[in-house]
């Protein structure tokens, strides 16, 4: 026989259960729903990849529609915040409403009747929305659900936030990529809200490379590609390593880039760095950047040009400073704070404050680096060395919340898929 007690510990357990389950949100039946204001490509790519990487886990394949379907199961409804026909229509009853969801890139995920809306302040929040969503759902072979209802929102601190991908021979692992492996990497990253790829010079072309699937200069045409496909800024690191009183060479040099530019399907940033690698006097470089403005803007408009002040002495950022307060160049976008800058808290003092300033932090190397790991224990380090796997979280959550303050955000130096944990903690 039971007791009493244990038939009432018996209800409370099977009542639990029940309110659990019925909090449970199942996507097993779901059909996605982008609305018309969304805009093209984010459109196609916000819904392929959230209905892709709930295939790849579950067997699952949603449906989707460009209409409101007219059964009762769930809808996973892409929207922009700016819609408020559609969203005052449909879900009349919802009156709060999350400032997260107004500012740029950000997104509210939210749970209402048969209805799961993302809704993003821009097209880059449709995406980072389905990013969230993605990282919360319970996935397995035939399951994808939320295990209550949900209201989030958020937006991010920082309007900079990317990577350094560069496909070149000292890649560790980059070099051996395909263009459908650089997207599920884009992928990824923009699931955990990066809106920047950074990649690498024209002169890698130079130097063959066993491992490369496609040649250099299709691969940087083709992360352009990408970029669009993502809505990601794309950044071109690319150093001046010859002297730039050579006037041969800084015409042929300039003609590069103009080739570059004009093939590039999108190109956001152009970051020259003053040194690493690099040996020129700001007062070379800054005409060489206006010259490169113009080419630049003559094909994407928009772009900016950055500078690092990387190896430069206390005359040349003197003088760097000089230029900037006589010329007042409309046509420099910000400076960048990598190793061996001066230090980023008196660059933001000294830089006046229409110019943004990005970190360009090492999350790749454990030694001989601008953050080497804190007393390892040397037989590691002499073992395992500058570049093997490398996840920090502790260290550098610490490293970003100290320098980040300081700065507009960050593209990281990476040289390989060794340090995806650091990409992610940044």
């Amino acid at each position: 026989m039971f007791s009493k007690n244990t038939f009432y510990l018996f209800g409370l357990l099977l009542c639990s259960a029940l309110m659990l389950n019925a909090q449970l949100i199942s996507l097993k039946n779901a059909t996605v729903l982008v609305a018309s204001s969304v805009p093209s490509p984010m459109k196609e790519t916000a819904a392929r990849m959230l209905t892709e990487e709930i295939a790849k886990r579950t067997n699952v394949t949603l449906k989707t529609a460009t209409a409101w379907p007219k059964t009762n199961a769930l809808t996973v409804a892409l929207v922009l915040a700016n819609d408020r026909e559609l969203l005052e229509k449909t879900i009349p009853a919802r009156t709060e409403k999350s400032s997260a969801e107004y500012q740029a890139e950000g997104f509210r995920v939210v749970s209402e009747a048969n209805v799961l809306w993302i809704i993003g302040a821009d097209a880059r929040g449709v995406l980072f929305g389905t990013g969230w969503l993605l990282r919360k759902l319970q996935l397995s072979t035939g399951v994808a659900q939320l295990d209550s209802k949900v209201d989030f929102a958020s937006s991010p601190a920082y309007p900079i936030r990317g990577h350094q991908l560069g496909y070149r021979h000292t890649a560790n692992s980059y070099d051996a990529w395909s263009v459908a492996q650089y997207e599920q990497y884009f992928r990824e990253l923009a699931i955990f809200g990066t809106n920047a790829v950074e990649g690498i010079p024209f002169h890698e072309d130079e130097k063959p490379n066993p491992h490369f699937k496609i040649p250099a200069s299709e691969m940087r045409i083709k992360m352009g590609e990408l970029c669009n496909l993502y809505d990601m800024d794309y950044w071109v690191w690319t150093p001046v390593t010859f002297e730039l009183t050579d006037k041969e060479k800084r015409a042929a040099e300039l003609k590069l880039h103009e080739e570059f530019y004009k093939n590039c399907p999108r190109l956001d940033h152009i970051f020259v760095p003053g040194g690493d690698p690099g040996d020129n006097h700001p007062s070379e470089v800054m005409p060489f950047l206006k010259d490169l403005h113009q080419l630049l803007t003559k094909y994407h408009p928009k772009a900016k040009i950055w500078i690092s002040l990387q190896g430069f002495n206390v005359e040349q950022v003197d003088y760097f400073y000089r230029y900037l307060a006589e010329n007042n160049p409309d046509w420099l976008q910000g400076v960048v704070s990598g190793p061996s800058s001066p230090p980023m808290a008196e660059t933001r003092f000294r830089l006046p404050k229409k110019y943004q300033h990005r970190e360009y932090p090492d999350i790749t190397h454990n030694v001989r680096c601008e953050f080497p790991v804190r007393g390892w224990d040397q037989a590691y380090a002499l073992t395992l060395g500058r570049e093997a796997s490398n996840p920090r979280p502790y260290a550098f959550a610490e490293i970003h919340q100290t320098y980040a303050p300081f700065t507009d955000g960050f593209v990281s130096y990476s040289d390989g898929c060794h340090d995806d944990v650091n990409k992610v903690i940044w």
